[in-house]
């Protein structure tokens, strides 16, 4: 089974809201998933992102795969960034604390 990470559309006609989501590769947009990872509203201004960041790092670290549009959402909120530094202590070139270090100052300087 392959498992992806997507967005599942909520809201009204012309005002959408999405959830991000942990769902089957082969359900529908707006059928079952597994798991809410959290929500994106790209109507806000700036567009707002609520997340659940270390269950999105667990599900990226397990093999799900990002569609497009989430891997830019978790660009932008730091996602990718704590995924890579833990592979990186996984394979010892970091210790976990270096990479706390690492995701805190990237955390200061690009989120306010």
């Amino acid at each position: 089974m392959s498992v992806k990470i997507r967005l599942k559309r909520i809201g009204k006609k012309h005002k959408p809201i999405y959830h991000i989501v942990v769902a089957d590769s082969r359900a529908p947009r707006d059928g079952k998933f597994i798991e809410k990872l959290g929500t994106y509203n790209p109507h806000a201004d700036p567009p707002s992102t609520v997340l659940k960041m270390n269950n999105a790092v667990s599900w990226l670290m397990k093999g799900a795969r990002p569609t497009e549009t989430v891997r830019s959402i978790f660009s932008k909120n730091g996602v990718l960034l704590k995924k890579h530094l833990l592979e990186g202590v996984k394979k010892g070139a970091l210790t976990n604390e270096e990479s706390y270090e690492k995701f805190n100052i990237w955390y200061k300087k690009y989120k306010i």
